[in-house]
């Protein structure tokens, strides 16, 4: 199982947008190669995600983290005042990390846009880049947020949420992340809708997928290459899951989620954040 790291500037093809007239690095996606190459037709270039009504995922945020002249884009989700959720993957190396909260569209000046430093950061100590096992972790922002109507807190899973089954329901990830999974990407913020696979079908393509994950169906080639790595995947209104992994054939193969409600006694210790 081949597994790749990518910090998105591939061909020369740049994927930089801006905040406010600031460029943005490109993203950091962990990339694993399906077992069976599927097939892909070239000519489609947009995943079928949609425009969101602006501000309507309020804690939803967008991370740029840099180590030394490097640095790359993730999302992420606000869970308190002051923490944000994301994957260890996003966080794992850097130096340092800013964080925008209250954004619809990158590009532009919002008055409801926000940006806060990263005081500390801290990833599971057992994850495991060469499986992707344990891909979360957290930031400690340099100060509590006030929330607003842009700026909201996910709503994580309960105690009672531990172990339940998944599997068929619908989900959402979204983001600002790449549209067809190398060349473009977005400015606003994108969503898509899809089915909960079980893990043993996910497993038939990649083979390292762990009850501590959930996978997301690509029917009607809806996938999470319209999703930042480190981002929510929600389930009526309740985050489940984090965007771990998928294959860089987005369309052709299901993507892979960090299963919130496996750590949920880790994120009392490393967050403010409290279960229910």
């Amino acid at each position: 199982m081949k597994v790749a790291l990518v910090v998105l500037a591939l061909f020369g093809v740049s994927l930089a947008a801006s905040i406010d007239n600031i460029e943005i690095p490109p993203s950091k996606n962990i990339y694993v190669e399906p077992i069976n190459q599927p097939e892909v037709d070239p000519s489609l270039e947009i995943v079928n995600g949609q425009e969101v009504v602006p501000h309507s995922i309020p804690y939803q945020i967008f991370l740029v983290a840099s180590a030394g002249e490097t640095s790359w884009t993730c999302g992420g989700s606000l869970i308190t005042k002051r923490y944000v959720l994301t994957a260890a993957h996003c966080i794992q190396g850097a130096k340092s990390v800013h964080v925008t909260l209250g954004a619809h569209n990158l590009a532009k000046h919002e008055a409801s846009k926000v940006t806060v430093n990263g005081r500390s950061w801290v990833i599971h100590e057992k994850y495991d880049s060469t499986n992707i096992d344990n891909d979360i972790g957290v930031i400690q922002l340099e100060r509590n947020l006030t929330l607003t109507r842009s700026i909201q807190l996910a709503r994580l899973p309960s105690l009672r949420d531990v172990g339940i089954n998944l599997e068929g329901r619908t989900a959402t990830v979204s983001g600002w992340g790449l549209t067809n999974g190398i060349f473009q990407t977005t400015t606003d913020v994108l969503r898509a809708n899809n089915t909960i696979i079980s893990n043993k079908e996910c497993n038939d393509v990649f083979k390292i997928v762990q009850p501590t994950e959930v996978c997301l169906s690509i029917a009607g080639g809806r996938s999470a290459c319209s999703g930042d790595s480190g981002g929510p995947l929600v389930i009526d209104n309740v985050q489940h899951g984090i965007v771990s992994y998928g294959s860089s054939y987005c369309r052709s193969t299901p993507s892979v989620f960090t299963r919130v409600s496996s750590y949920l006694n880790w994120l009392q210790t490393h967050s403010e954040w409290r279960a229910q």
